[in-house]
């Protein structure tokens, strides 16, 4: 897992997916491995309007100098009637290394971001929990990689709307960092 952290700090989400994969795939099947091959891209228009908004509300209706955002996925393992994203906003960065000044923020959205496309692997998450899988080595294993999948494509896809709109929407210039709740340890900052 160290060496997915590493290709996630050094911006390479493909190539920490494709790694992730192949040891999802090694692992007997169980149906955490839907997960594979399904991007979230498809939520890309739909999560550039959200930023719009966010961005709009922070900076207008909020009055704030936003110099970074923070993307964040809820607790999806143990949430899984609903998976979303949340943002934040910052008016300062303090660190990169020391990521504690997150809980710090300027503003939050209002709104969540649905995530769709997924429904199949909730339902997975919510068999897993209710029939306490984890007290099976080689499910616990699939299941933990399926989160890693699900926060990397969380992070492809943040990575594409950024890309897509730098230089249209003031929010693709400032810094992003996306991940999950409580998986700081899988920081993406994008710039």
């Amino acid at each position: 897992m160290e060496q997915i952290q590493e290709l996630i700090q050094a911006g390479k989400i493909a190539e920490a997916i494709r790694e992730t994969e192949a040891k999802l795939s090694q692992l007997p099947v169980s149906d955490f491995q839907q997960v594979t091959g399904k991007d979230l891209l498809h939520l890309q228009p739909a999560l550039t309007q959200f930023l719009d908004y966010f961005y709009e509300a922070m900076t207008v209706e909020e009055e704030l100098e936003i110099k970074a955002m923070y993307i964040e996925m809820n607790s999806f393992t143990t949430q899984y009637q609903r998976w979303f994203l949340h943002a934040l906003a910052y008016e300062s960065i303090p660190s990169l290394g020391d990521l504690s000044w997150l809980t710090d923020f300027s503003g939050e959205s209002e709104k969540t971001f649905t995530i769709t496309g997924y429904e199949a692997l909730q339902k997975a998450n919510e068999k897993y929990m209710q029939s306490e899988g984890y007290r099976n080595d080689p499910l616990r294993e699939a299941c933990e990689l399926h989160e890693y999948l699900v926060i990397l494509r969380v992070q492809e896809l943040v990575k594409h709307t950024l890309t897509a709109n730098k230089g249209k929407a003031a929010w693709a210039d400032v810094p992003v960092f996306v991940s999950a709740h409580d998986y700081e340890d899988l920081m993406l900052i994008l710039k």
